[in-house]
């Protein structure tokens, strides 16, 4: 585990503004970051050019030291306050061994903090990067940076 090689693989995501900011399934969140790639795959979801997806891990999100959201609230809930997250631009990322917690920090004190929650099966959170791979972090304290295809 040398989570100073993560960091790197994703040093080039911190000062781009988030985009397309989107709950999917249950509390499963995407961002996007960079510019819109061009769609050529067929799917409506027009991904950036960095693709975030918070996967099996629950998150809060904060501003300014006050609880906006967290994942198991109610959907309404969420949808308001992920709009924050909108045009944002991400000015940090600390990644917490042993099992990958992170926190996202943007501009305006908004904060998206992640808690993994599963130490075999199932990744964290996944970044789909500019050069066509993927960085999956979890199960448990495992990592990987390997080609994938983009999720519809």
């Amino acid at each position: 585990m040398n989570i100073n090689e993560v960091k790197s693989r994703i040093s080039l995501l911190l000062g781009q503004k988030a985009w397309g900011v989107s709950l999917g399934v249950g509390s499963f969140l995407t961002l996007e970051f960079g510019q819109p790639l061009l769609n050529t795959n067929g799917h409506q979801q027009v991904h950036g050019e960095w693709h975030l997806w918070i996967y099996n891990c629950v998150w809060r999100l904060e501003q300014a030291g006050k609880v906006l959201a967290a994942s198991e609230d109610e959907r309404s809930k969420i949808e308001s306050a992920i709009v924050r997250l909108e045009g944002l631009s991400l000015q940090s990322i600390d990644i917490q061994p042993p099992i990958w917690d992170t926190v996202f920090t943007f501009e305006n004190e908004v904060i998206l903090r992640l808690f993994s929650i599963y130490s075999e099966d199932y990744e964290h959170w996944m970044l789909y990067t500019p050069d066509g791979n993927v960085l999956s972090l979890g199960p448990g304290s495992n990592w990987s940076y390997d080609n994938e295809a983009i999720p519809a």
